[in-house]
């Protein structure tokens, strides 16, 4: 998402220093005003800014779908190894972070974190601002959100400053919490329309996991028969009785063969 909208959207440092500025300048005020710590107000008012500048702001393009649709597809093990997810956790952890220091309620900050993620989400699902809704992304800023919470937690207790009316706090975060969790779901089930990408089904996955290698393979028999001045032209791959028949096309004929016993099928004669 993140990578996206800043190869994507035109004008996107731009647009996040503008905003920054008309968020930090009056919480900046308002904060020496009341007499309360500037430079921490600034800095989640900044992070608040960077979220909504990477994931609001329509991108370049055009509509990605017709109507409302997400990618549901399981987020693991991208979760860990895109550098996408990641930099979406990076994004989400610091005004989660700064929030707790200021509020001091870190399941208020948590509830309306991680319900904010769903509603970006749920935004990006219409597609007409050129972006896309993702399991992924929705775990991934939940998870930023969620490591900011901590980071803040610990900030404060290393501090000596101890949460302010925990009670109030988990009583209000967690109600937040429910609530907001019944109706974004709700909206998601009666507007949105969830999919699978093709390459993340099951049995898309099995046959690519089945073929590993076997273009390699055809290749080399190709060269090994016909001489390594040939080219493949093109491979079809279909599945017989558990195993698959590997057709590679040359400007020679086709080159037949099964796979996984690499055993050679068919050769054009003039080879």
């Amino acid at each position: 998402m993140i990578e996206a909208s800043i190869e994507a959207v035109p004008g996107l440092l731009l647009s996040f220093g503008v905003l920054a500025l008309m968020l930090a300048l009056p919480v900046g005020l308002l904060a020496r005003i009341r007499h309360k710590p500037v430079t921490v107000r600034v800095l989640c008012a900044v992070g608040v800014a960077g979220v909504c500048a990477a994931t609001l702001l329509p991108a370049d393009g055009g509509p990605v779908a017709q109507g409302a649709v997400c990618d549901v597809s399981s987020p693991f093990p991208q979760l860990f190894l895109s550098s996408s997810a990641l930099l979406n956790v990076a994004l989400f952890a610091p005004p989660s972070f700064f929030a707790v220091l200021v509020l001091r309620r870190p399941v208020t900050v948590a509830a309306v974190a991680v319900l904010s993620s769903g509603l970006i989400e749920l935004i990006q699902a219409e597609g007409a601002m050129g972006r896309a809704c993702s399991a992924t992304d929705l775990v991934a800023n939940a998870t930023g959100a969620l490591i900011g919470v901590a980071g803040g937690v610990v900030r404060s207790h290393s501090r000596g400053r101890e949460a302010g009316r925990w009670k109030s706090d988990v009583l209000w975060g967690g109600g937040l919490a429910v609530l907001g969790a019944f109706v974004v779901t709700g909206v998601f089930r009666t507007s949105v329309e969830p999919y699978v990408p093709l390459s993340e089904r099951d049995g898309v996955q099995a046959h690519a996991h089945a073929l590993e290698g076997s273009d390699a393979w055809i290749a080399e028999t190709v060269a090994e028969v016909c001489g390594a001045e040939v080219r493949v032209r093109e491979v079809v791959s279909v599945e017989r009785d558990g195993r698959y028949l590997v057709t590679a096309s040359t400007e020679l004929g086709d080159v037949v063969g099964w796979w996984p016993e690499k055993r050679l099928a068919q050769a054009p004669k003039v080879c």
